[in-house]
């Protein structure tokens, strides 16, 4: 039986110049990833320090501590996938298996623009060619969801370490984490509530007009925005906040158990604030992942000096989360990126 496969060389001659376009833009892609990785992890003045500290307490009883960190790494994105797939299954056929790896090429996007925005195009290169404008919208529903969680989260733990900084007085930190928290519920109300409701009213008073002129082409996005938000219910939404918070609590615990990895020992709520204070700084950081990992570390140091941990267990606990639960992901979503026709 004769081989019918084309080979790469004959493929590449048949091939139109938008399909040599596209695998030429992929293959940039992971050129520019792999050459960030390499440039912030491997050329770092420290880097041999911090690899001869990984590899000592790996091989001691700390190891532990490591292995319940990375065997959570998976958790975290099948998460995110469900958390994903809470907003595409309603009206899209891709399994959990095609999703996840929607959701790991976004992670390897992301590792080059800002404020994980590379979400909305890796998850956007691997959707089927009829629901790709569906899926930017269901992704900025899912990190909506993120976001809110992030927030709740987030200024409650900078404000507890502020005041455990500075010292406030117990009634001043009391009065902030009241008024932080009814802010946080109203943006939920809002956010569950009367976002939805507003774009029924709309779709009800306003899908059938229409618009001329160049004006054609927004109704023609907000039609398809309606579509999709026209599948979703206030228990969509309440489902993605639950993913959202799961997703948060194991990152949580997975920098706790990296901590604990490197030795930095603190209390239990003490290490739950830093966490959340660093989540809260590192997504305000308008740079990519690859090329803010100085940033990361530096933030690091920031919050975990407080408590006067070590400057080089500090910084190894950063970025060895890091390499865990974003490079791995990242690889493994660029293998998705190059591989889709």
């Amino acid at each position: 039986m004769h081989n019918t496969t084309p080979s790469p060389g004959n493929w590449f001659q048949k091939a139109t110049f938008q399909q040599r376009a596209w695998l030429g833009l992929r293959l940039l892609l992971v050129a520019a990833i792999v050459w960030g990785f390499y440039a912030e992890l491997f050329r770092r003045n420290d880097f041999a320090q911090l690899w001869q500290l990984f590899r000592q307490n790996l091989s001691g009883a700390k190891m532990q501590w490591f292995l319940w960190c990375a065997l959570l790494m998976p958790c975290n994105w099948l998460l995110e996938t469900l958390k994903w797939r809470k907003f595409t299954q309603p009206w899209s056929g891709m399994n959990f298996g095609q999703s996840l790896q929607a959701v790991l090429a976004g992670v390897a996007a992301s590792m080059l623009l800002p404020n994980r925005s590379g979400d909305y195009l890796g998850r956007w290169l691997l959707a089927p060619e009829t629901q790709k404008a569906k899926i930017i919208l269901a992704t900025a529903a899912g990190n909506y969801c993120q976001f809110l969680v992030l927030l709740g989260m987030g200024v409650p733990s900078l404000l507890w370490l502020g005041q455990y900084a500075s010292h406030w007085q117990v009634e001043n930190r009391d009065l902030l984490l009241l008024a932080v928290s009814f802010i946080f519920f109203l943006l939920l109300i809002i956010g569950v509530v009367g976002i939805p409701s507003l774009l029924h009213h709309y779709s009800v008073h306003y899908q059938q007009k229409t618009w001329k002129g160049c004006w054609r082409y927004v109704q023609l996005i907000l039609n398809q925005a309606l579509e999709v938000m026209q599948h979703y219910r206030r228990a969509t939404f309440l489902g993605g906040l639950g993913f959202a918070l799961l997703r948060y609590l194991l990152y949580s615990i997975q920098y706790y158990t990296m901590l604990r990895f490197y030795g930095i020992q603190l209390p239990l709520d003490a290490a739950l604030a830093g966490v959340g204070t660093i989540y809260l700084l590192q997504t305000a950081i308008p740079l990519p992942p690859v090329l803010g990992l100085l940033a990361r570390g530096e933030i690091a140091l920031l919050v975990w000096g407080i408590w006067g941990g070590n400057s080089l267990s500090i910084l190894a606990a950063s970025y060895t989360l890091f390499v865990l639960n974003l490079v791995f992901p990242a690889l493994l979503g660029l293998i998705f990126i190059v591989k889709k026709s």
